[in-house]
């Protein structure tokens, strides 16, 4: 299933996949399944960036479904559908 896939704010991510937006070719079914399919297609890099030692997405990642729906971290097994946009954001703290 494609997948549109959406990195705001991460200039790292971007650097490295070479643009902002993706559509991905999703062969799981899940937000999880597809975090660790970016992993695995775009190496080493990102997969440092995105994932925590577990290989978990990392406590600093907002993820936001079709632009509508924030999902928590203990729901990353949410299925996706085909057409699905998957919106990646770094957590910005300060004071």
């Amino acid at each position: 299933m494609n997948i549109q896939v959406e990195f705001l704010s991460l200039p790292g991510v971007t650097r490295i996949i070479g643009n902002k937006s993706i559509v991905f070719e999703l062969g799981g079914s899940n937000i999880l399944d597809l975090v660790r399919e970016i992993s695995d297609r775009y190496g080493q890099e990102i997969r440092q960036f995105l994932l925590d030692e577990s290989g978990q997405l990392d406590t600093v990642f907002k993820v936001q479904l079709n632009k509508t729906r924030w999902i928590p971290r203990d729901r990353l097994d949410t299925r996706l559908q085909d057409g699905d946009r998957v919106t990646f954001m770094m957590l910005v703290g300060g004071g």
